[in-house]
């Protein structure tokens, strides 16, 4: 009868210990579940097209480039549900025109921008995001003519975007957005397609 004992309490230490130990995972697999909220890095890079045919006058004969590089980043919060908000900036040309004039003499000028902008985003299938917010764009004016001028205004503007990202780890997507960047002083604003990295730096 003792040995039966032993055996008894051996084994209900042992059931103990294994109760416990499942206990803990089922813990940690909560706590995993439970980080509804993260802040999300976007950083993109590619061109964007500017469609108006406002700049220079006719008779300094302009050759406009209307595909400008474009560059953003953007910081996200997503929470438990579906809207995300979110801040994004960045640099971006939005035209650029070289000049000659009836002696030969050449120049240029461009538009340059840096958005400011607040962005909301809802995911509307896996993967798939979409992306708008008012904001400002500090808009830039660079005149290389017979020396060179700049001058800056401040214009009110918008964004919106649809972006598609694929997962390589749980923390890091890489994919695509096709992007419209309007500023009022733009008339059409630029419509653009960047390559996206995006990173989920903090979760809780």
């Amino acid at each position: 009868m003792p040995n039966n004992k032993h055996l008894f309490l051996y084994f209900a230490m042992l059931l103990l210990s294994f109760k416990s130990f499942g206990q803990d995972e089922e813990l940690s697999l909560q706590r995993a579940k439970s980080k509804k909220y993260a802040f999300i890095l976007y950083v993109s890079g590619g061109f964007g097209y500017f469609p108006s045919n406002a700049g220079a006058p006719a008779y300094l004969q302009p050759k406009l480039a209307r595909i400008n590089p474009v560059t953003t980043t953007r910081i996200m919060w997503k929470p438990d549900h579906r809207l995300k908000a979110g801040f994004e900036s960045g640099f971006m040309t939005f035209y650029s025109y070289k000049l000659t004039t009836a002696d030969g003499t050449r120049g240029k000028i461009s538009l340059d921008a840096i958005p400011l902008l607040l962005e909301f985003s809802v995911s509307v299938k896996k993967h798939f995001n979409l992306f708008a917010g008012p904001g400002i764009y500090i808009l830039k004016t660079n005149l290389d003519y017979e020396g060179k001028t700049n001058s800056k205004k401040v214009s009110t503007g918008w964004m919106a975007a649809a972006a598609y990202t694929q997962p390589l780890t749980k923390e890091i997507s890489l994919g695509a957005e096709a992007k419209w960047l309007y500023a009022a002083e733009t008339i059409r604003g630029s419509f653009g397609v960047q390559l996206q990295a995006s990173w989920r730096f903090l979760r809780w």
